[in-house]
């Protein structure tokens, strides 16, 4: 089997991020780049289907929900207490339902696929392709999502305390307390959902999709035997995993490698696991068979317990697959993490990657050691399956 080139993953990495530049699912940027991967894998002598979806835009969601809770909030004040708490349960109903009656976007997971005579497995490589809108504050992004969903059970359960005549403190004043904390999280989701400018997404992700198309090059020349090979590109994973969940929701497999943001860093993590509440760990056997793959390679890699992010191997091992994510960051711990790691989550990751979700995420600063060292491990986890 042929080696991997650096080389053509960044001629990859470049067309994606430089020439078609930003990427936002279900615009013609986005279209553009699965264009060009399905090119990709139909040259590399890949049998590829096109999978399309539908998708609500994740920042006009936030913005209803923000809306909503705002007004029922305010609302709340010169309302009864039967009238208030009926106003915000129904806010809380239609931030989850209106989202279904949106204007829909579409996008699109292309699928490549190396068949084999009489498949005993399916191992699935992916990245998503898709870039994000820029993030105008990432501290304020991460106190909104972290302190919002506290605060909405808080102000449920003194509308029940003052439906019930529990509530000690007059309303008024207990409304103002809430205030000075729910008027901020509302406002603050509001302004993270308003850049209007989208990243070109070179690490985060053109850096994965790179190394996919290039492990595809080199394992075209494989003789798969009973493992069948599927590259795939997720769609839309910005806008809430929606390809990776349209995905899982009609295909089949056994094993799956994710990559996510490759390129920029000097470590290289495995995902252990997603969430700090609802904590949803990857396979350990895949996991595992990652290490011993950077041993051969004499590559180190490091476990990571990612508490915010969410990556596209979370619906599919929901759907019964043997999945994980690849990543690439520098070493180092935050406040959060810490405290994180006195809780029992050693290997906690909150800090923001550098450039993610940025205007400056572009090919000049990608490492291209990371992407060759990623495409090594991936060709040689494909060597093992196989």
């Amino acid at each position: 089997m042929a080696g991997f080139e650096s080389r053509r993953a960044f001629e990859h990495l470049d067309k994606l991020a430089y020439e078609i530049g930003p990427r936002l699912a279900g615009t013609r940027g986005e279209r553009q780049a699965a264009e060009y991967i399905r090119a990709q894998l139909e040259g590399h002598g890949y049998q590829v289907k096109v999978q399309e979806f539908e998708f609500v835009d994740k920042a006009a969601r936030a913005r209803i929900e923000a809306l909503l809770l705002l007004a029922a909030f305010t609302a709340s004040l010169p309302l009864t207490a039967e009238a208030s708490l009926v106003a915000f349960v129904a806010a809380l109903a239609l931030s989850r339902v209106l989202p279904r009656a949106m204007p829909k976007r579409r996008s699109q997971n292309i699928v490549g696929v190396l068949r084999s005579e009489k498949p005993k497995e399916r191992l699935i490589i992916s990245a998503h392709y898709d870039s994000a809108r820029c993030t105008i504050d990432h501290r304020l992004n991460i106190f909104v999502r972290l302190a919002l969903v506290p605060a909405t059970l808080v102000f449920l359960i003194c509308l029940f305390a003052r439906l019930s005549g529990l509530l000690p403190i007059p309303w008024p004043i207990t409304w103002g307390c809430l205030a000075v904390l729910f008027f901020p999280l509302c406002g603050g989701m509001l302004v993270s959902t308003a850049s209007k400018h989208v990243s070109p997404g070179t690490n985060d992700n053109a850096s994965g999709v790179a190394v996919v198309l290039e492990a595809a090059r080199v394992a075209a020349e494989l003789h798969p035997g009973d493992v069948e090979l599927a590259f795939v590109a997720f769609g839309a994973e910005e806008q809430g995993l929606h390809g990776s969940r349209a995905f899982a929701a009609e295909s089949s497999g056994d094993v799956a490698l994710n990559l996510d943001a490759v390129g920029v860093g000097s470590r290289i993590y495995y995902v252990e696991g997603n969430g700090i509440v609802g904590r949803r760990r990857t396979s350990s056997e895949v996991n595992q068979a990652l290490v011993r793959c950077g041993v051969r390679l004499k590559l180190k890699l490091k476990p990571m317990w990612a508490i915010l992010a969410s990556h596209d191997h979370l619906p599919l091992l929901r759907s019964g697959l043997r999945a994980t994510t690849i990543t690439v960051d520098s070493p180092g711990m935050g406040k959060l993490e810490r405290l994180l790691s006195k809780l029992g989550l050693p290997n906690a990751h909150a800090r923001r990657y550098k450039y993610l979700h940025a205007i400056d995420d572009i090919p000049d600063k990608i490492e291209l050691t990371n992407v060759e060292r990623v495409g090594q491990i991936v060709l040689e986890f494909i060597k093992g399956a196989t």
